[in-house]
């Protein structure tokens, strides 16, 4: 006996399909309606799979009456659903046998992009097998990966592990929104690092963009008041420790002054950091603080940003924007789908072509 799936426009399209190269005696063991498409490259279409199920010896004529073909029928009858059976009982019908080459092929990106769970469940689940592999991988990050265009809030607080990029980020956002017309505030809680503030204040001065740089509570409370009347002040912040719980609860004091309701906290993650890493950070920081988005730093030191799309979608955080050189203020994108894409292993897509047609 060998089980037969039969893939249509519909169900009836479907039927006449299996009757047509089967003969009217089929026997329908499952049906299954989806959509395929539907994401940035594709419309979405309906489809539907009909599983039929053909005894030894089956041909269009029907159904034999011998005893040969009493047994097996009878044998059919006690046949599992091939949903119960083994990965090795599966290999051996025709139904999984398309299917296991294309989700071998899935799997393979999803591991060159350093993709875990949950991401990695939840992008192979009923996995099409109609579209190409890399498109329908690409349409599914599209789906699954959280982007946030625009950060309206006033105050935008970058935190983030020393080394991260976080004031090299500051400075790159600073330029941007003073050549859209906003008018940037700068405070730098980092008093530890000499040396980052002045390599930010030889690129504010340059633009009269005015930087603070505070070391306590009282400081930042002045510089908040200085800063009132811009549209935009940046944050720029230390590190946070493990080890260092007095520097870590002196930078809560510092920020629990602020308006919440009007304040971003955005965590600059590293696409060169290791996803166990990027968790013990997380952990840090979301005793003392509650992050509300991601900027992908680093970009262009490593060959995919998989570990932070895992890390988004486990934490429910959007991008914003993603970093990728060290030029200010010119290595910095917003977070978009296609530029998402652009920094993915294995995809083997035209994505020059595809924005063309997204613009158009």
């Amino acid at each position: 006996m060998k089980y037969v799936t039969i893939t249509a426009n519909s169900y009836e399209e479907a039927l006449a399909k299996a009757e047509q190269d089967y003969g009217k005696n089929i026997r329908i063991h499952s049906r299954r309606d989806y959509s395929v498409g539907g994401g940035l490259f594709s419309r979405k279409k309906s489809k539907c799979d009909l599983t039929i199920y053909l005894p030894e010896g089956y041909d269009k004529r029907g159904a034999r009456t011998d005893e040969e073909s009493i047994m097996e029928f009878e044998k059919e009858a006690r046949t599992p659903d091939p949903d119960s059976l083994s990965d090795k009982e599966r290999l051996n019908t025709e139904i999984y046998r398309g299917s296991l080459e294309k989700m071998t092929k899935a799997e393979k990106i999803l591991k060159a992009n350093d993709i875990s769970e949950p991401l990695w469940s939840v992008l192979l689940k009923d996995f099409s097998l109609e579209q190409k592999v890399e498109l329908e991988i690409a349409n599914r990050i599209i789906d699954t990966t959280a982007l946030k265009s625009e950060i309206d809030n006033k105050y935008q607080v970058l935190l983030g592990p020393t080394g991260s990029g976080k004031t090299t980020t500051c400075a790159k956002l600073a330029i941007n929104y003073k050549r859209r017309g906003q008018d940037v505030f700068i405070i730098s809680l980092d008093s530890y690092r000499v040396g980052s503030f002045y390599q930010i204040q030889k690129l504010t001065d340059a633009l009269n963009i005015p930087l603070r740089t505070v070391s306590d509570e009282v400081e930042f409370k002045t510089a908040l008041k200085e800063a009132q009347d811009y549209g935009i002040v940046l944050i720029d912040t230390m590190g946070l420790s493990k080890s260092d719980d007095e520097l870590n609860l002196k930078l809560k004091g510092m920020l629990n002054n602020l308006n919440r309701a009007n304040s971003e906290f955005i965590f600059i993650a590293s696409a060169t950091t290791k996803i166990d890493d990027l968790e013990s950070l997380y952990e840090i920081y979301c005793t003392y603080l509650k992050i509300d988005s991601i900027i992908a730093s680093k970009a262009d030191e490593c060959s995919t940003i998989g570990t932070l799309l895992s890390f988004s979608f486990r934490h429910r955080l959007p991008f914003s924007y993603i970093t990728n050189g060290q030029r200010v203020p010119e290595d910095i994108e917003k977070a978009e789908s296609l530029e998402v894409l652009r920094y993915l292993n294995s995809l083997d897509l035209d994505l020059k072509r595809f924005s063309h047609q997204v613009a158009d």
